[in-house]
């Protein structure tokens, strides 16, 4: 792995991985009817170990939007469109799958960030107030294995965007979205030293 002269480890600008365990080549977007903004916490964007920079990467009209960067307030105007119905992950939501009885085209907003970032973004964000709040179906625990959440049913935004997809889009979305994510998983604990 290379390091430039002041140490610090050279890493890929799409991926955030270094050039040898850059996984760049096997993110490719998928069509996708549901359109997915994730709402990030500016502090998340230079982390490598964020899972939400790759929703563009994976889902075609995918997105990231910045919360928190001084001086550019979170711009939400486009979304207000009354003809979409506006999803919030949150785990005392209605179910993902009660809200996909309305036939008008989703927007999922999904809040990226540390949980505590996360919720504040929910509660503090004026242009989430009239978003339902849904929560995900159920699944196996996380397998994020790069930050502690803290408990097992607290997921990464990857993982979070894939189950949702997947009550939405079906199995094969969920599946590409998943794919990925073990991916980056594996080569950052490969990183680390953490696996061979």
């Amino acid at each position: 792995m290379g390091r430039r002269a002041n140490g610090r480890l050279l890493r890929c600008a799409g991926c955030a991985l270094p050039p040898d365990l850059c996984l760049c080549d096997a993110l490719r977007p998928i069509a996708a009817r549901t359109r997915v903004v994730v709402l990030m916490h500016a502090s998340e964007r230079t982390k490598p170990t964020n899972t939400g920079r790759l929703v563009p990467r994976l889902l075609e009209g995918g997105e990231v939007r910045l919360r928190g960067a001084p001086g550019a307030p979170l711009d939400l105007v486009d979304l207000a469109d009354p003809a979409r119905r506006l999803l919030v992950l949150d785990p005392d939501g209605v179910a993902l799958d009660a809200a996909e009885d309305d036939a008008r085209p989703v927007t999922l907003l999904v809040p990226d960030g540390t949980w505590r970032q996360a919720r504040r973004i929910v509660t503090r964000e004026p242009g989430l107030a009239r978003a339902t709040r849904v929560r995900l179906p159920a699944g196996g625990p996380t397998r994020y294995r790069l930050r502690d959440s803290g408990a097992p049913t607290r997921l990464a935004t990857l993982e979070a965007v894939a189950r949702a997809l997947g009550a939405l889009e079906g199995p094969a979305a969920q599946a590409h979205l998943e794919a990925a994510f073990d991916l980056l998983v594996e080569r950052t604990l490969r990183l680390r030293g953490a696996v061979r």
